[in-house]
């Protein structure tokens, strides 16, 4: 895990000097008691890093300066979006942690008819900053995207040059068949249902506009499905 790595936003930096925000300060001094004089990395999203060294720390804000940058190699050579059926709050944040971890660069959940959970509002800022300490962790510095809630039908899949959708009812074609159409694929989509499924009219929808897909025989928690397609996705996209 990269502990001495913080997160900034742009208008942090000026001129060569790094202004870290209070969070960020706290988890530097109380949590892992750094000192003045000693070196970190910074990085805003999408950045590379910013290889620096701790001038001074207040209670409030602490001063770095910028000593060169590093390219970061863990960001991800595909765009990688999943779809994702509205699970538990829970479930969405294991989700988040481990997309980001994986490579994928954006979830945006949606409602369908079988949709158990309740969307929160108030969940964006949660999720945002498990996207962030994942990204630390996992040594990217593109954070995941996490969208506002939308309905199954509002979905716009015009901009991918591949979908697949996991389908409960498909029973011939597996995953790996679309390998080689992966590997080619500069944007990626795909489509997760949530604990309640899908229902046939919308398995109908959905079948129409993209490839579907059979997880198999055995039955998959929604996030454990997310999380092993993102897995094959990424590894199939970016080797």
């Amino acid at each position: 895990m990269r502990e001495n790595c913080y997160f900034i936003e742009k208008d942090n930096i000026i001129d060569d000097i790094i202004l870290l925000p209070k969070e960020e300060t706290l988890h530097l001094s109380k949590v892992l008691r750094q000192r003045v004089g000693e070196r970190v990395k910074c990085f805003y999203d999408g950045s590379d890093y910013f290889d620096c060294e701790i001038l001074s720390i207040d209670k409030s804000s602490s001063k770095l300066k910028i000593l060169g940058k590093s390219k970061c190699l863990a960001n991800p050579q595909k765009y990688i979006t999943l779809f994702q059926g509205l699970p538990k709050l829970d479930k969405l944040e294991f989700i988040t942690q481990k997309l980001t971890e994986l490579g994928i660069s954006e979830i945006t959940p949606f409602n369908s008819r079988f949709c158990i959970a309740k969307d929160n509002p108030n969940k964006m800022q949660r999720l945002n900053k498990i996207a962030i300490s994942a990204c630390k962790q996992s040594g990217r510095t593109q954070v995941l995207k996490i969208n506002n809630t939308i309905n199954l039908s509002n979905i716009d899949f015009s901009k991918y040059d591949l979908v697949l959708f996991a389908n409960e009812k498909e029973k011939l074609t597996k995953i790996n068949q679309f390998s080689s159409q992966i590997s080619k694929a500069k944007s990626i989509a795909y489509i997760v249902g949530s604990e309640g499924g899908f229902s046939d009219d919308e398995i109908e929808f959905l079948s129409g506009k993209s490839n579907s897909f059979s997880l198999g025989d055995r039955i998959l928690r929604t996030e454990t499905a997310s999380i092993s397609i993102g897995a094959y996705i990424s590894f199939v996209g970016e080797n």
